[in-house]
């Protein structure tokens, strides 16, 4: 059976750390994106076995480790803390079997949290093939429904695990180990893009801080800011992969991120990341790291400053040709044919994965435009953006 809770958790107090830095520079043992997939999952292992120890001396017996990880077009984040470990997402599908052997690699036995932030395939996929080889403590999700298998999937173990199920709300707090997160998005579960669902989380460990908010659009952002919720933070994950729909340049400032990460694939189809997120990025200053360029990202925190494996990318602002705009420059006015689903109201593009997940009693073809959906009652897909 699948229990609900709510409510706040006590944090304790953080011990002094000892901390030495890490060596910098690309991983050379890391998998390129060229690799084909098999090849990519066995260099993925490899990598999972070796990372920590290669990249980083560690003296401290209890750091906060976060690590993003190199899940192509998805989200995938292990956070570990004096034997406490917490899985922020899996990627998709073909990167499931990376993420339980990284855990493995890192010494886990069971996880204290696992966090979906919300039910896309690029990041649930990975959640639901951990949750099969690992307990949790409980799991926190989104409170709404969608009709693809892997969200009937993800439903399906949690209740054959018996698993503590918590939809959190804003405001709440969760002790992890010697650090406490503490959850700002979404203010509710019934926006019409799904995106804007996300669960948004901000971790604090001493003086430095993680916010991690999934897919999370310009609405959330607008959300948070009116709160007026502290949002501040030293490592900032850019939401949906750097979108143009996400990480306004408002919401930067109020964030003011010494460095952001981008978990993005190489050579993505939806021009991820955005031009204008790069130059904003830029504009507030903060150093940024990207997963496509760099692979894994590994950030170590003592509870004062924090070390990476890898140096920051050269610029911000060195984006490939074709890189997506903000949606006001976009046209929607072409003819196109998009794939419908009849129960949640959402349209996709005719190549976009997640429409493949879609029940053949749901599923509709339909030819015309953009606004003549919308028009309809029907809201765009926020992974393919159609």
């Amino acid at each position: 059976m699948v229990r609900m809770r709510k409510g706040l958790m006590a944090v304790g107090l953080l011990t002094a750390l000892l901390f030495a830095g890490c060596a910098v520079g690309k991983q050379g043992n890391l998998p390129t994106r060229q690799e084909n997939e098999k090849g990519e999952t066995a260099a993925h292992s490899m990598a999972a076995q070796n990372i920590a120890t290669q990249n980083i001396a560690l003296q401290s017996e209890a750091p906060l480790i976060v690590t993003f990880l190199d899940v192509g077009q998805g989200n995938a984040i292990v956070v570990e803390q004096d034997g406490a470990y917490m899985l922020i997402d899996g990627g998709d599908r073909e990167y499931s079997s990376y993420v339980v052997s990284y855990l493995q690699s890192r010494g886990a036995e069971k996880l204290d949290y696992v966090i979906a932030s919300h039910y896309d395939a690029d990041h649930l996929n990975g959640v639901v093939g951990v949750l099969h080889a690992f307990s949790s403590d409980m799991v926190l999700a989104p409170d709404y429904e969608t009709d693809t298998k892997i969200y009937a999937s993800f439903y399906d173990i949690v209740e054959e695990k018996d698993l503590e199920l918590v939809y959190p709300a804003i405001g709440e707090v969760y002790s992890f180990g010697d650090a406490e997160f503490t959850v700002v998005c979404p203010d509710g579960y019934d926006d019409t893009d799904e995106n804007e669902n996300s669960i948004g989380i901000r971790l604090v460990y001493g003086d430095t801080s993680f916010l991690i908010c999934g897919d999370a659009g310009e609405q959330s952002e607008k959300r948070m800011l009116e709160r007026g919720l502290m949002l501040q933070s030293d490592v900032y994950l850019a939401s949906h992969h750097g979108s143009a729909g996400s990480s306004g340049f408002s919401f930067l400032e109020r964030v003011e991120p010494k460095a952001v990460v981008i978990s993005v694939g190489a050579d993505n189809t939806y021009g991820h990341p955005a031009q204008e997120v790069l130059s904003d990025i830029d504009k507030i200053g903060a150093k940024l790291y990207r997963t496509d360029l760099q692979g894994e990202i590994v950030v170590v925190s003592d509870g004062r400053s924090l070390s990476w494996n890898v140096e920051p990318c050269e610029t911000a602002a060195a984006q490939k040709d074709g890189s997506e705009t903000r949606s006001d420059a976009l046209v929607f006015d072409e003819r196109a044919e998009y794939i419908l689903n009849r129960n949640t109201k959402k349209f996709h593009r005719s190549d976009c994965g997640s429409a493949s997940g879609i029940k053949e009693d749901n599923k509709a073809i339909f030819s015309g435009t953009r606004e003549e959906l919308i028009q309809a009652g029907y809201s765009p897909c926020g992974i393919c953006k159609p």
